[in-house]
């Protein structure tokens, strides 16, 4: 296993909770976790469903020539149980812990980058049945996700990587499920980790990702995509950095030749240890991408084989699928902190029963209670339970000054 060495200060998720989820002086931020949340009446001109053309030169100009990006240590459920990536040590206790990695996109990055783009961005695309309507663009995005983490039905939090995603991470690396040729479903996916999580243990599974907001999607769900699976950092090398080596190389036997030996010397004292990947280290936190079109249609491409990303509102996104039977539904649907609104509860489940195979099963991370916008597991649960149709059990806990549960739906027998 890889050995990271990492403190709890070094995760930078956006909420203080993960920061270290046992100290009491943490508590009064905790007391209201979501506290730059604001609601707005539900709009009447939501954002349909629909399909994302990743192929579109919008979409593809929306990929960066150079990606920033950070790892994610997630701690595994039961310690020694095999399902880590990883042994990380945190600096702050100097102890070992078993841990899940995944590669993310640096918020800042996203921030930076949508600083640049204008209000019109997506705008010089011609309408189209499978993009009708976009979400906000560049710099109000921007303005949103600086004022409030959601804005009800413009915008809903997917930036950012919020704890619960990280629980459902931990719990499907618990499970160590067999994916091959299953079909996946992720929900209100924002950094997606969970739906990625799952892409990267099997070669045959289909991943579809939704989110409703297409500049998420575009700037932080499709990134992630391709940092762990089809453009890892840990695997892609620059093409001209072995030929680099090897001029500094002939470089420092000539001055050995030479008799320069001081200089030599010298060099040695600021010379920085080779990374080896094996500890954790790469050359940089950033890596870059293809910078022609060509090059970025053929990573896409890659994606398309196995991931559909869907923008915009629950509703709709059932008939969109347009499901020939029970075999085309899926086989997992994940979704995590979407039940924070109870005006949602209802197309949320919705499109959960009708897209769910017999035989399936949801998985709903959720913390127990959202402060200041009202949902909760409990409503959430009453639905379903009147409803009929699905057992539910609480399969894992995290306690927490606010409880975090995951939830699981399977059809009665």
């Amino acid at each position: 296993m890889f050995k990271f060495n990492f403190s709890a200060n070094d995760l930078e998720f956006d909420d203080p909770e993960l920061a270290n989820q046992q100290d009491d002086d943490q508590l009064d931020e905790l007391s209201t976790p979501l506290e730059s949340l604001s609601v707005s009446p539900t709009p009447s001109n939501l954002v349909p469903a629909s399909l994302l053309d990743l192929q579109t030169e919008t979409c593809l100009h929306s990929l960066p020539l150079t990606l920033h990006y950070e790892l994610a240590h997630i701690p595994v459920l039961n310690q020694g149980s095999g399902a880590a990536s990883a042994i990380a040590i945190d600096t702050k206790t100097g102890k070992e812990q078993e841990v899940v990695t995944l590669y993310k996109r640096n918020l800042e990055d996203v921030k930076f980058q949508i600083a640049q783009e204008d209000d019109n961005f997506g705008d010089d695309e011609p309408q189209n049945a499978t993009n009708t309507v976009t979400g906000p663009g560049g710099v109000e995005m921007l303005a949103l996700a600086g004022k409030s983490d959601l804005v009800k039905g413009v915008y809903e939090g997917g930036l950012k990587t919020w704890e619960c995603a990280l629980d459902l991470v931990a719990y499907l690396a618990e499970q160590k499920e067999n994916y091959d040729g299953k079909k996946v479903l992720e929900l209100g996916c924002g950094s997606a980790l969970p739906g990625i999580y799952v892409l990267t243990r099997s070669d045959t599974v289909k991943v579809d990702l939704q989110d409703y907001n297409d500049q998420v999607l575009k700037l932080v769900t499709l990134p992630n995509v391709l940092l762990n699976t089809h453009w890892r950092p840990d695997q892609h090398q620059p093409a001209d950095e072995s030929d680099e080596d090897e001029e500094i190389d002939t470089k420092d036997d000539q001055d050995v030749a030479d008799g320069d030996q001081d200089d030599d010397e010298e060099d040695d004292e600021f010379e920085e240890p080779e990374a080896d990947p094996a500890d954790g280290d790469f050359v940089s936190v950033e890596l870059d991408l293809p910078d022609s079109d060509e090059g970025k249609r053929a990573l896409v491409s890659k994606v398309e084989a196995q991931s559909r990303l869907f923008m915009g509102d629950w509703s709709g996104l059932v008939e969109l699928m347009a499901f020939n039977n029970d075999e085309d539904k899926y086989d997992l649907i994940l979704t995590s902190e979407t039940i924070y609104a109870e005006e949602s509860h209802a197309k949320l489940y919705a499109t959960i029963k009708n897209s769910l195979k017999r035989g399936g099963k949801a998985l709903v991370a959720a913390k127990t209670f959202y402060f200041g916008v009202g949902g909760d597991i409990l409503s959430f649960r009453r639905l379903i339970e009147k409803d009929g149709v699905f057992d539910t059990k609480v399969v894992f806990s995290a306690q927490a000054f606010v409880r975090r549960e995951i939830l699981e739906l399977t059809f009665k027998a």
